[in-house]
């Protein structure tokens, strides 16, 4: 049995503690994840506490047709669209920490501009294949997990990732830029 599940269950059972366990497994992840959909720490921070109490108060639904990572992931997402529907905010933080193993100024400038564009174009991604693009590429999730997180067939994953990429690599090709790593 999926230590996941242990843990859904001792909570269920009354064990606290089981919650605890879960929020400390996984508070990081998710906070990256709303993070790299919001780029805002403040609201990332809320949105995170926000997913765990609709997990304590909405465990009971669980219904193990999934795992418990996509449910969880499901609800941040869930979470997360409605704040940024909300806001009307359309970025997304895709950037990597640029590890400056001695690399000229000049090209630290142009690594960090290139960082820049691909945030820029995934901001103008439809609202699906941006939370696609994020889920595949910046969460790992397999195409089955991330249609469970978004409550679609794989199919639609796989053609919501392919138009996304396919629309950032030429937002990219546009700026000047041969790919999108």
């Amino acid at each position: 049995m999926d230590d996941d599940i242990r843990l859904v269950e001792r909570y269920m059972a009354g064990d606290d503690m089981a919650m605890e366990e879960i929020v400390l497994k996984y508070q990081r992840v998710i906070y990256a994840f709303v993070y790299r959909m919001t780029r805002d720490m403040e609201e990332a921070k809320d949105l995170t506490q926000k997913t765990f109490m609709n997990v304590i108060g909405g465990i009971r639904n669980f219904r193990r047709q999934s795992s418990f990572k996509t449910w969880l992931y499901q609800i941040a997402a869930h979470a997360t669209l409605n704040q940024i529907r909300q806001c009307r905010k359309n970025e997304v933080e895709i950037g990597e920490t640029i590890v400056c193993n001695q690399k000229g100024a000049l090209s630290l400038l142009m690594e960090k501009q290139r960082i820049q564009d691909v945030r820029s174009a995934l901001s103008l991604l439809p609202e699906r294949q941006r939370l696609t693009v994020v889920l595949r590429v910046y969460e790992g999730l397999n195409c089955e997990e991330t249609a469970g997180v978004m409550g679609c067939s794989e199919g639609a994953v796989k053609a919501q990732y392919h138009n996304g990429v396919r629309k950032l690599r030429e937002a990219m090709k546009e700026k000047g830029h041969d790919t999108v790593s």
